[in-house]
């Protein structure tokens, strides 16, 4: 856990969120001698380390290591394989993202002078102060970096399932035996790769006329017929 520092009440910039955006202002703002604060009400490190890039490639990889003896190029042998053990692979996953974070954003924080981190939740009550818990800090300059959160499509029906986000599919304790994905995007897409290949029976339910909606046709139309063949 990162040292909650407090003996400062004054910075010259007070940025909300401790993701890799506000890390990178951080540093930059110490290097040109500021004094900074970032707020957080979660997890250290934000989206890429927890929940986002790390864990994905991470149980991507996997999945593919898993996938490629068994679908061979080369005809003249056959490799059997044997059960996947998921919630080994989530445990995995977790340490790396621990460890990437404490030496990724935890460290550099603690090891700059100029660096505060402050845990709560952040709310304006003036124009250049916040209050963080029961500590009100202010700031002559503010930088907002609070990342984005999944987005939950409206309709019928969905307030009575109990549905995952990419979030939760990464904390699964074991693999499911099917999955409909909905939404065709670059996430969707690798997200039910993964999965296919883990043992999964998936299916993905695309509204627009074909995956990759904001990709060309012909480059959504190839990756379609891989995903499929």
């Amino acid at each position: 856990m990162a040292n909650i520092k407090r003996h400062l009440d004054r910075f010259d910039l007070v940025i909300l969120g401790s993701g890799s955006a506000a890390f990178a202002a951080a540093i930059k703002a110490s290097e040109l001698g500021a004094r900074v604060a970032m707020t957080e009400s979660g997890t250290i490190g934000g989206t890429c380390v927890n929940v986002g890039c790390i864990p994905s490639k991470n149980l991507i990889q996997a999945a593919e290591l898993y996938y490629a003896p068994a679908h061979s190029a080369y005809k003249g042998f056959s490799i059997r394989r044997g059960k996947v053990d998921f919630s080994a692979l989530v445990r995995q996953k977790n340490q790396l993202v621990k460890k990437l974070r404490q030496k990724k954003y935890i460290d550099i924080a603690e090891g700059d002078e100029k660096i505060s981190i402050l845990k709560g939740h952040a709310k304006f009550v003036s124009k250049n102060q916040v209050q963080v818990g029961d500590q009100i800090v202010e700031a002559s300059k503010f930088l907002i970096a609070t990342g984005t959160r999944a987005c939950i499509p409206d309709f019928p029906g969905i307030d009575q399932v109990e549905y995952l986000t990419s979030t939760e599919a990464f904390e699964l304790k074991k693999l499911p035996k099917s999955m409909v994905i909905i939404g065709g995007g670059v996430i969707a897409l690798e997200l039910g790769q993964m999965f296919l290949r883990f043992g999964t029976k998936v299916t993905i339910l695309q509204r627009g006329g074909h995956l990759l909606s904001e990709f060309d046709p012909e480059v959504a139309e190839s990756i379609q017929n891989i995903l499929t063949t």
